[in-house]
């Protein structure tokens, strides 16, 4: 155990906060409501040092990895008002129905983070296309036929698996390079349709019309494995994969079935499967650099965690005035 969690947890009227590059000046205004301020945040936590943790905490920033779940919440229930999450996908790191029936309340910062997704993920989609990983320090690329030479965007064809706030903002960007942009979302969005003039597609027929897929949809019950066999067997061949929402969204066996056929020329992750399973490294060792990875770091620019922590903390001070919050999730949700 930590001294420092240790140190947090004897506190009364304490705030718990995890993760990393968080500015802990931008939680000061927090005093007021006599929360005391730890000096820095803590990562990473075991399901017993969050327990530790959280005692005696009224509030807490969830900016980590680790896992708030049932039990841990109902350890926290005597005196933990409000979990304020640091990002959109709160549904694999926070247990939502747990801390509804303990009257916990769970928020989220939507948007906050649009604009460092949508950068990462364009950047992503111009690296995989052009191929520019494979060319750095090579003056002479040595392309044999035309055939060789990568493609503008403006001739491919991308599919977005999701049109929340952030695959609404790819679109957009997309649209500004004249991209062919097709889309397939649960909820359909005839507004963003029209405006930037977007097909809508099942899922099996926006695969089998895209040069790149890009998958946007947060990681649920209902959407784990969603980008299957049959998904991926549709692609046309040689098709980039670029996954900067949650890895599970993704079948890792159908993916490593559709490299090895070369259906996806090559894939994108931002995060990736549990370290520890084969699956995992299988895809590392056998594909090399036509897998990229980084370490789920779409969300953390200084300007994202900035509003992310800023739009937490207003949450913070809401459910503790009024129990409360536009930005409150499960059946709190839609509360003002």
């Amino acid at each position: 155990m930590r001294d420092f969690v240790g140190e947090t947890a004897a506190m009364d009227g304490t705030i718990l906060v995890t993760g990393a590059g968080i500015d802990m000046s931008l939680l000061e205004s927090l005093r007021e409501h006599g929360l005391r301020i730890p000096d820095r945040p803590i990562q990473p936590l075991t399901e017993e040092e969050l327990i530790r943790g959280l005692r005696g905490a009224v509030a807490y920033v969830h900016g980590g990895e680790e896992r708030a779940t049932a039990g841990v919440l109902a350890s926290a229930r005597e005196t933990l008002k409000v979990v304020a999450f640091l990002g959109v996908g709160y549904e694999n790191f926070v247990d939502v129905a747990a801390a509804d029936g303990l009257g916990i309340v769970v928020t989220s910062t939507p948007g906050a983070a649009t604009d460092s997704v949508t950068e990462l993920t364009i950047g992503q989609i111009i690296n995989a296309n052009r191929h520019i990983g494979q060319f750095l320090g090579d003056r002479y690329p040595g392309w044999r036929s035309p055939e060789e030479l990568p493609h503008e965007l403006r001739s491919r064809r991308v599919g977005i698996v999701g049109l929340g706030a952030n695959g609404t903002r790819i679109a957009e960007v997309l649209r500004a390079f004249h991209t062919d942009v097709a889309y397939f979302s649960r909820t359909r969005k005839p507004d963003v349709e029209e405006r930037l003039g977007l097909s809508y597609l099942p899922l099996p027929e926006l695969a089998g019309r895209s040069d790149i897929l890009v998958v946007m949809v947060p990681c649920t019950a209902e959407t784990r494995f969603m980008i299957d066999v049959d998904v991926l067997k549709r692609l046309r061949p040689g098709a980039v994969l670029i996954n900067t929402a949650r890895p599970a969204v993704v079948d890792p066996h159908a993916l490593h079935e559709a490299m090895s056929a070369e259906r996806v020329g090559m894939a994108v992750f931002d995060g990736f499967y549990d370290r520890n399973s084969e699956i995992a490294a299988k895809l590392l060792s056998d594909f090399g650099d036509r897998l990229l990875v980084t370490g789920h770091i779409a969300s953390h620019t200084r300007e994202a965690m900035d509003r992310m922590v800023s739009q937490a903390v207003g949450s913070i001070k809401n459910v503790l005035s009024t129990g409360a919050d536009e930005y409150a999730v499960g059946k709190h949700g839609g509360i003002s």
